[in-house]
């Protein structure tokens, strides 16, 4: 199922090749699926697809995603007070992705949008900063493996060394911050969110227009971020377990 993130249509000798299957048991895996709605073809070009069945599941998911539904009112809350898009990504430990679960919008304010599932950059992101932060070494750098350090503005860190840096200093001050990094015009600043064992399984942000975000000192914007990733916290089963060095 991984494979089609990237390619929402594929033909058997193509998925065979990318999952280092014989093209025979891929067929047979397909053909099993199709029979439960998870995958459908196309009968113009035979090629196989995500099928009804697969988002029927994933959307079902995604509304009892604990995570999600314990932060859409502190996002709503979060978005009114500081008149500020706010976000919040999930960590997937086992794909090594930092996807958007939940986003409220402060109408008319915010240069870009991102869709949900869309992918948090650690690098470039203040959701994805929260989060690698907070990784250890090894997991960090498997991260930075898969996702690499693109250039996406003028701004964005793309050297390893710069990143860890701003990575450490992100894990000290307990916050993240994207100036510019991802979207021109667009800043955000985030924290993290942590589970009952003190690991952290998502972040949250607010994202505003650079021009505003300029206006305010970070402490102060960083406050009401972290007190709504803490509460989050709270609600997800974290009892202020006392931190360890990342590395």
């Amino acid at each position: 199922m991984a494979e089609f993130r990237t390619r929402p249509c594929m033909g058997v000798t193509e998925l065979a090749r990318r999952a280092d299957l014989l093209p025979s048991d891929v067929h047979r895996i397909l053909n099993s699926l199709v029979s439960y709605g998870m995958i459908e073809q196309n009968p113009a070009n035979k090629t196989y697809r995500l099928g009804i069945g697969m988002m029927k599941l994933g959307l079902a998911a995604l509304q009892r995603n604990e995570l999600r539904e314990a932060s859409r009112s502190l996002l709503q809350r979060l978005c009114e007070e500081m008149d500020a898009t706010a976000h919040m990504a999930i960590f997937d430990a086992r794909e090594l992705d930092i996807f958007l679960a939940e986003q409220i919008y402060s109408p008319g304010e915010i240069p870009f949008k991102p869709k949900y599932g869309a992918i948090a950059s650690p690098h470039s992101t203040a959701l994805g900063k929260a989060i690698a932060a907070n990784l250890d070494r090894k997991t960090l750098m498997n991260l930075i493996q898969k996702t690499g350090l693109p250039k996406w503005t003028a701004h964005t860190i793309t050297q390893l060394p710069a990143l860890e840096l701003e990575l450490a200093q992100t894990y000290d001050q307990g916050y993240s911050v994207d100036l510019e990094e991802s979207a021109e015009g667009a800043c955000c600043i985030g924290a993290p969110v942590r589970d009952g064992s003190g690991a952290v399984v998502a972040a949250v942000s607010i994202s505003m227009p650079a021009n505003r975000f300029y206006r305010f000192p970070q402490p102060q914007l960083a406050s009401f971020v972290k007190g709504t990733a803490a509460e989050l916290s709270v609600a997800t089963g974290h009892r202020s377990i006392p931190l360890t060095s990342r590395h």
